[in-house]
């Protein structure tokens, strides 16, 4: 684990997430979709830990979560990665 992820709460698996995507389902203009996309591919193809390939976070709905998201996507994204989440840290 690199040395800035020591102190994160938790962690999930970058691929996991990148594929987090797929629970989006309602309708997007097509700016909206593109910010989703690039918030999703900057954490599963850049902000992950290059060592163990897991994104460390403190706070699930305010890092990993697309703003753009409807309260009903919001719902189902956040139940998905819930599934892959692991504690690192109390």
């Amino acid at each position: 684990m690199e040395e800035i992820n020591k102190n994160k709460k938790y962690r999930i698996g970058s691929v996991y997430y990148e594929f987090s995507g797929r629970e989006v389902t309602d309708t997007y203009s097509e700016i909206a979709s593109i910010k989703m996309i690039d918030f999703i591919s900057d954490w599963s193809d850049i902000n992950f830990d290059k060592t163990d390939g897991y994104i460390y976070f403190d706070d699930l709905e305010k890092e990993l979560v697309p703003p753009e998201l409807t309260p009903t996507d919001r719902k189902r994204f956040i139940k998905y990665l819930e599934k892959g989440i692991e504690v690192v840290n109390k």
